[in-house]
């Protein structure tokens, strides 16, 4: 390295940072550049550490790094923005600057707490204590961004694990923020100028690997154990397209002619599965939907769909983003509305306010949507217990646990919005993650793609492409027993986390460490 690169590095680490972030979603879905993901923190690492008696310099470093992952990683975001562009162009070089830069504070405040913290435990002369506990703080940080203020867990560091079947297998023991710690122990080790402490970076990394394909070869003659065909209908309806009222009698019309042609061609299928809000209409509201359902599938049919439906408040109109059960002849059997809505997408922060003065939520909706409150799982006619995850809810790993325990989870949602990016990609990728976390088997249906059958260990069974029309009928897994995580939650990462700084900052992390040898 040159003195002259040198020198620009040591002036402007925030600027190497920021570019280190944009490569790291590199490393998650659709590419999966897992050596990506190291080679970024390892600048990271090592920059935040040459800086970390300088507070103010550290949070705009953590900041930095953290703006560009996020402003790199969630561009797709700007494709809904394009769907009414009329009404919400303007918008879209806010929406994919500032939530990055917002979500990215949560990183500044880690980063600066950290270094208060290598100073105040006298860390300075034991530089792979100062690496290691930066891991655990910026671990900390990713749990915040998680929860706070209704929670954003998008591309975690897990995901470098989680991308991958056999390394994803040990958030059924640590769940998604153990696995992500794991990652970022692994990046702060391969970035310590130290022989040792690289080696054993590989040797954790190998371990993941390797308890994961033990886990995978031990339970997969129970996963791979099926049950009745379901069938999955994706219908690839453009979202301008969808709620055009010029053509919805052509959009209603098409989604019951592909769910005629599946069901004629898999009579065997008892349970269709349609998309999140699957139709331009009211299904619960005259007899529209109901006749058109009855000539389509036979009586002993079971349709599991998407649907807006509206409820009167006695002083206005609640609207719900729910999923509903119906008989094939026609009889509304379950329905649970969306319990955690996207804000900005299905309602404003400060609603009326915001409002006031001109601006809607994506969706256009006055007034928004309503959340719903029963998290219960939906009983179906053989007994078996279905747990609707609705759109984005599958990204949370606590929306996957409910009692009583179901026996399948259903993502239903409409990737519509995001066009043929990442976005999809990697809504999959964190949706097959509550697969595995649970020991349940996924059945994923989307407007546009990607719809998979997935099994309780995270592998697919069948898959319907992005941006495609199709329909695929595969059996369903079965599930397993329940998981570590299932029954202890986060507790085994709280207590990781807890005793990991512990350890570093009151002596194991100073003069213990055998890997600081050259």
């Amino acid at each position: 390295m040159s003195t002259a690169f040198r020198e620009r590095w040591a002036r402007h680490p925030a600027a190497f940072v920021f570019a280190a972030g944009l490569l790291v979603p590199l490393a998650y879905a659709p590419w999966r550049l897992s050596l990506v993901f190291f080679f970024s923190y390892a600048v990271f690492f090592t920059l935040a550490w040459r800086t970390h008696e300088q507070g103010g310099r550290l949070f705009v470093i953590g900041w930095a790094f953290a703006f560009g992952q996020l402003l790199s990683g969630l561009y797709w975001l700007g494709h809904a923005f394009l769907v009414d562009a009329d009404q919400f162009l303007w918008l879209l070089p806010f929406a994919v600057t500032l939530l990055p830069a917002g979500l990215a504070l949560f990183a500044g405040v880690t980063v600066w707490l950290w270094g208060a913290t290598c100073r105040h435990c006298s860390l300075t002369a034991y530089p792979l204590a100062g690496f290691l506990l930066l891991a655990f703080f910026w671990s900390a940080g990713e749990v915040a961004r998680s929860h706070v203020l209704t929670g954003f867990p998008w591309n975690l560091p897990s995901m470098v694990f989680g991308s991958w079947v056999y390394s994803a297998q040990p958030v059924a023991w640590v769940g998604v923020h153990g696995l992500g710690l794991i990652a970022l122990i692994v990046a702060a080790l391969l970035a310590f100028p130290a022989w040792r402490a690289r080696v054993a970076g590989l040797g954790i990394i190998l371990a993941v690997m390797g308890l994961g394909a033990g886990r995978v070869a031990m339970l997969a003659p129970a996963a791979s154990a099926v049950g009745a065909p379901v069938l999955l209908i994706q219908p690839n309806i453009d979202q301008k397209e969808k709620w055009d009222p010029d053509k919805q009698a052509d959009v209603i019309k098409a989604m019951f002619a592909q769910t005629t042609r599946a069901v004629a061609k898999n009579p065997a299928a008892r349970f269709v599965f349609w998309p999140e809000a699957a139709l331009p209409l009211y299904l619960d509201e005259g007899t529209a939907f109901t006749e058109r359902l009855r000539a389509s599938v036979p009586p002993q049919t079971v349709l599991v769909t998407g649907a807006v439906r509206r409820q009167s408040n006695g002083e206005g109109t609640n609207y719900f983003n729910s999923v509903m059960v119906w008989s094939g002849s026609g009889d509304l059997m379950a329905r649970r509305d969306k319990t955690h809505l996207v804000p900005f997408g299905e309602y404003l922060p400060l609603q009326h306010v915001l409002e006031a003065i001109g601006l809607r939520q994506l969706t256009k909706l006055r007034g928004g949507y309503t959340a719903g409150k029963d998290r219960t799982p939906i009983t179906l006619p053989d007994g078996r217990h279905l747990l609707p995850l609705i759109c984005y809810e599958a990204i949370f790993p606590y929306r996957a646990q409910a009692s009583p325990r179901p026996d399948l989870l259903v993502n239903l949602t409409n990737d519509g919005w995001f066009g043929q990016s990442a976005g999809p990609h990697q809504h999959l990728a964190l949706a097959r993650l509550r697969a595995v976390e649970q020991g349940l088997p996924l059945v994923r249906v989307a407007n546009t793609g990607i719809s998979a059958v997935v099994d309780a260990l995270g592998r697919s069974a069948a898959e319907i492409e992005l941006s495609t029309r199709g329909a695929v009928s595969v059996p369903l897994p079965v599930p397993l027993h329940k998981t570590w995580f299932a029954v202890l939650g986060h507790w085994p990462y709280a207590i990781f986390w807890f005793g990991g700084v512990g350890m570093v900052c009151f002596g194991w992390g100073r003069n213990k460490l055998p890997l600081n040898d050259q």
